[in-house]
């Protein structure tokens, strides 16, 4: 029994020294997200999705975390209070407002990517079906033929 408390007191040591895991590392970075999707967005959002949209995200743009981070930072010096303040600011980088811009467009439309390599991430849950959520029936037809995708090649 003190060899097991000795050989965890040594593992805590260690782990103390070489910094903190990487998991850790991904739950502050998947927080990041879900902190700036709630500023840009204004909505309560869920962790599951959220995740889900960060990973679809970041497959498509590797430097996401970065540019997130430069987002999240003038955010917190213009010290504003939500989106509609933070598009009032005199200038904002292009690069800045396309990261926002995309996030959001995941967030309220369920898909991320351009229509070649688009991604379904939510449908019912996308942000776009809140303002009429039960009133209107969310639409379970596509916009058009061969919408959902390319016919399949076997013949029946």
């Amino acid at each position: 029994m003190l060899r097991g408390t000795v050989a965890l007191a040594a593992l805590g040591a260690i782990a103390a020294i070489a910094g903190p895991l990487p998991a850790a590392a991904a739950d502050a970075t998947q927080q990041d997200f879900m902190q700036l999707s709630t500023f840009l967005t204004g909505h309560h959002l869920g962790p599951v999705l959220g995740s889900r949209y960060f990973a679809a995200l970041q497959k498509r743009n590797p430097d996401l975390v970065a540019q997130m981070n430069a987002l999240g930072s003038v955010i917190k010096k213009s010290n504003v209070a939500n989106m509609d303040a933070f598009l009032e600011l005199p200038s904002i980088d292009p690069r800045l407002m396309e990261t926002a811009t995309k996030i959001v467009s995941a967030w309220y439309l369920g898909v991320v990517g351009e229509p070649e390599d688009a991604e379904l991430i939510a449908y019912g849950e996308a942000l776009m079906y809140r303002p009429t959520r039960g009133i209107l029936a969310i639409p379970t037809y596509g916009p058009g033929p061969d919408a959902w995708g390319p016919k399949p090649d076997t013949k029946i």
